[in-house]
């Protein structure tokens, strides 16, 4: 009786960590916003564009422009943002650009040590595209949504 008791214990506490987990995962999704250089042509791309971009397996955009991706260097921003859209780590990232630049298939993003100098380059780079925290002040770049 006591051992059936401790198993619906654990199985509820199981499944309060795995709801818990869920919100917290969704509510780090909404702390990254995407932004572009106002010249860029979209206003969204797909998570899957937006992941090719990241790679370095998407170039240029629909309209021929070149694609300048960049990313920041370390962080919440930079993790969270690894995390949700590439679903790699930052050692799983730096990993697979350092294969591409080993192999000759292509060369490290661009990285920035803050949202203000990912802002500033990305506003004044044609067809550039970065992220930067929910909270950042983006008047001065596009903001793009991924569906």
């Amino acid at each position: 009786m006591k051992l059936k008791r401790l198993m619906r214990i654990i199985i509820i506490g199981l499944g309060l960590l795995v709801t818990i987990a869920g919100t917290v995962s969704a509510v780090t999704a909404g702390d990254v916003k995407i932004i572009a250089n106002k010249n860029v042509p979209a206003s969204s791309i797909s998570s899957d564009m937006l992941k090719e971009i990241f790679l370095g397996k998407k170039n240029t955009w629909d309209n021929g422009m070149s694609i300048n991706y960049v990313t920041l260097d370390s962080g919440e921003t930079h993790n969270d943002f690894l995390k949700t859209y590439l679903q790699k780590s930052d050692a799983q990232f730096n990993n697979y650009w350092k294969k591409q630049v080993f192999t000759g298939q292509g060369q490290m993003p661009k990285a920035f040590n803050s949202d203000k100098a990912m802002i500033d380059f990305v506003a004044g780079t044609n067809g550039a595209i970065g992220y930067v925290s929910s909270t950042a002040d983006t008047g001065s770049v596009k903001t793009i949504t991924v569906k």
